[in-house]
This record gives C-alpha cells, structure tokens and sequence, in this order.
C-alpha cells in the first residue's frame, strides 16, 4: 500500500525481523545408508539364520549317514548268514547227509543189512518165554 491510501489513524506495525541468534534451524534428517548400521543388523541377522539352517542340515545329514553305515552293516551281516544257510542245505541236500541222519537218528538200516544194538554192560534181559497154545487167543 501506498502511504496516501493510508488513513491517518492506521496504526503500522514493524515487520519482525529474524534474528539469527533466537532462531535455531531444525534440519530434516537424511536417512544415509553408509553411516547408517541398518544394513549392518540385516546382514547380520541373515548369516545368522544361514548358520542355523545350515547346522541343522549338517546334523540331519550326519544322522542320516549312521543310518546308512549300519544298514549297511545289517546287509553284510544277512549276506553272510545267507552264505552260511545256502551252504547248510547244499550239505543236508547231499545223499551222506541224508543216510547218517536215517541211521543215527531214525535207526534205520539199508536193505541188507543187520542191525546191531548195544547192551549196556550190566543189563540183563529178562528170558521171554514163547507162548504156548493155551494162552494163544483165536482169530
């Protein structure tokens, strides 16, 4: 406004003045990633969670290869007894096993043979009388 437009009783108030010692400038901050420990955390708490799966996965995989080993062992072990059952019927297959078996446990003897029986010394038998016509019971 120009000073002849003015009435006379307007009263004009000085503009304020900025005084540089009572204001204090308030600065936004800039996020800077290079100062800043943000990635630092992150990187940190990645590694951390790799290092446990990866523990986790190690200790699995160590387990698993126990099991494996004594699979492995169970299998040499039933390899061997296999062996030793194929070889024991091979022998209990064989006509010499067959024959000791028939005389020693079943007491029998080939067409042609006599059997012989053992008496124990000291063991008497007992005469057996033949029977006579009375005592015989008619068909």
């Amino acid at each position: 406004m120009s000073r002849a437009l003015r009435k006379e009783n307007q009263i004009i108030l000085p503009l304020p003045q900025d005084n540089p010692a009572k204001k204090t400038v308030r600065r936004r901050r800039i996020f800077n990633l290079y100062k800043s420990k943000l990635p630092l955390l992150v990187v940190l708490l990645l590694l951390s969670y790799l290092a446990v799966l990866f523990s986790s996965q190690f200790s699995r995989l160590s387990v698993m290869q126990k099991d494996v080993q004594v699979i492995q062992q169970q299998v040499q072990e039933l390899k061997e007894k296999n062996s030793a059952l194929r070889e024991e019927l091979r022998s209990v297959q064989s006509n010499d096993y067959i024959e000791n078996t028939a005389r020693e446990e079943l007491g029998l003897i080939m067409p042609g043979e006599t059997r012989v029986v053992p008496v124990p010394p000291g063991t008497e038998l007992e005469k057996i009388e033949a029977p006579s016509q009375e005592n015989m019971v008619p068909h």
